[in-house]
């Protein structure tokens, strides 16, 4: 048994120490990736559950460590502040439990294990959700949203809906929107349900945890610096968002066709599998068309998205290699290498055909 694995166990026997459910209410479990999802995307649902006397297990898959944040904190005072990951990563949990304490969630409740950023894998997650399901028949599974713009995100989603399937009667499943403040499209679309904010004090509170600096109790304000928008925007949000029926997995948005535009030229992709894509390409340089497969890495670099390719340049007659980073949902910098030929810096934008 791997080390990973010991101590997954463990950490769930320590969740499992804590007094189950009162009679007549509910086991409400709540899947992250990283510290702040839960308040940014949640928090007032979580703190109705607490008011209804449900049982409430956090369960983090991540300690949000890989975080690019962590090499530009600075305080009030302009001082800069450089963290080891590990050290950022306790801080983002300090933030996190203090902001799960406002809503009425002690400790004692949450289980962070160490998976990296970028990197969750999604049979161990739906492991541990199937864990959760045989002990506490009956409880909800609340997790975030396929629709987020992130792939620790939507890996959560992805294996929510997977062992959704192997129970019968299917969990009873909630998925939540932390990053649609980032997609207005999504805000009054019919993929989404708002729920009205029952108590905006409680999750302002919980919020301002996030924006709270005092570095002597391991207190850097990260989210508050690392995503201020979405924290602010959850802080003026009279609703939380959740998957409505037609947003439901088996209605999930199969990858689009993309189109990438740099100064290397115009390519038109296809996704054919989670992470494998075909292309057609005209190279500007050259005059001349190209064909590629690329296949998406897995990385653990948030919010950056590593692609290798292997394509054949018509032009040169040659075979090609590719290798690119993709920062957000619409900027990359490419590289490629014809065979014996050229070796070629791109740098451009892409965005989804229809």
């Amino acid at each position: 048994m791997s080390y990973r694995r010991v101590v997954m166990l463990l950490a769930l026997v320590v969740v499992l120490a804590v007094p189950v459910r009162a009679e007549g209410h509910s086991v409400m479990i709540w899947y992250l990736p990283h510290p702040d999802d839960e308040t940014i995307g949640m928090a007032d649902a979580i703190h109705q559950s607490v008011l209804a006397c449900n049982t409430n297990y956090f369960i983090f898959f991540t300690k949000g460590e890989n975080s690019l944040a962590r090499h530009g904190l600075k305080g009030p005072d302009g001082t800069s502040y450089q963290l080891s990951p590990g050290e950022f990563g306790q801080a983002r949990v300090n933030e996190t439990l203090a902001a799960l304490q406002v809503l009425g969630v002690g400790p004692e409740n949450v289980i962070f294990f160490d998976y990296p950023d970028g990197a969750i894998p999604q049979e161990a997650v739906e492991r541990t959700i199937e864990f959760f399901a045989t002990l506490y028949p009956g409880a909800v599974h609340n997790t975030v949203s396929i629709y987020d713009d992130h792939e620790d995100h939507q890996t959560l989603a992805r294996a929510l809906a997977s062992a959704t399937n192997r129970f019968e009667p299917e969990l009873n499943t909630r998925y939540y929107s932390v990053y649609i403040y980032r997609n207005p499209t999504l805000l009054d679309s019919d993929v989404v349900e708002k729920h009205p904010v029952a108590n905006p004090s409680a999750k302002s509170d919980a919020l301002a945890q996030f924006t709270h600096w005092d570095p002597a109790a391991g207190r850097y304000a990260i989210a508050g610096f690392s995503t201020p928008d979405l924290v602010a925007a959850a802080a003026a949000s009279p609703y939380e968002y959740v998957q409505s029926a037609s947003g439901a997995a088996k209605h999930w948005p199969r990858p689009k066709p993309f189109l990438k535009l740099s100064n290397l030229g115009l390519e038109l992709g296809l996704p054919i599998q989670d992470r494998v894509s075909i292309a057609g390409m005209f190279d500007f340089t050259k005059a001349s068309l190209g064909s590629e497969v690329a296949l998406r890495l897995q990385d653990d670099i948030p919010l950056i998205q590593l692609v290798a390719s292997l394509g054949y340049h018509f032009g040169e007659g040659k075979p090609y290699l590719g290798f690119s980073a993709e920062f957000g949902r619409h900027y990359f910098v490419t590289v490629r290498h014809i065979w014996k030929a050229d070796t070629q810096l791109g740098i451009g934008l892409k965005a989804n055909t229809f």
